[in-house]
């Protein structure tokens, strides 16, 4: 794609935010680099600029990107779920799912983005917080329990088994553990059968 076809289709932003992913999956985001970028997409080293700061600023959109993706996952993951406690079990599930098929996406999302915005990320979340909390009133989580703090043990559970799974740290001390496996261990310590 020339320089000029990408900016009359206006497909240039687009063009850079694919293979800026491309590129990420082989370099990772310290290696990334705008002008290896503009190479690969065909423009002259300037152009990324015209729609990115710097490469952080395009790294976070990538990262929006994914969490775009990862927002819709949860939401299909509560929609799919047979109740309450079902969609806490679908949240954790699709939280370690996304991050094993969408690696790239995954290692740039929780990145510290100093005071760059992020629009896209917490909301991504307001799922599980609501699934937490449907729980609760379900029966499925106990009622009295803190829901930041059920939230907080939760997130922090299933996303460390993420990472853990995805750098092979499991499998290095002989831990590693199917899917449906580590879902259990990280949601059966919190959810109950619910009273009738």
């Amino acid at each position: 794609m020339s320089e000029k076809t990408a900016y009359h289709h206006g497909a240039l932003r687009e063009a850079l935010l694919q293979e800026g992913h491309d590129l990420l999956a082989e370099t990772g985001p310290e290696q990334f680099s705008l002008n290896a970028l503009a190479r690969r997409v065909g423009v002259s080293p300037a152009a990324p600029y015209r729609h990115f700061t710097d490469r952080n600023h395009l790294i976070d959109a990538i990262a929006d990107a994914g969490y775009e993706l990862f927002g819709a996952a949860l939401g299909d993951a509560v929609r799919k779920a047979s109740d309450p406690g079902d969609a806490v079990r679908g949240i954790v599930r699709a939280y370690l799912s996304f991050a094993a098929t969408h690696a790239t996406y995954f290692s740039v999302m929780f990145r510290d983005r100093q005071d760059r915005p992020n629009a896209v990320g917490p909301p991504s979340f307001t799922t599980f917080a609501d699934a937490i909390t449907a729980a609760q009133r379900s029966g499925h989580l106990n009622p009295h329990d803190d829901a930041a703090g059920i939230a907080r043990a939760i997130w922090a559970g299933v996303h460390g088994a993420a990472v853990l799974t995805s750098t092979g740290g499991f499998a290095k001390v002989g831990l590693a553990a199917p899917q449906e496996q580590l879902v259990e261990e990280l949601v059966s310590p919190h959810l109950r059968t619910p009273p009738d």
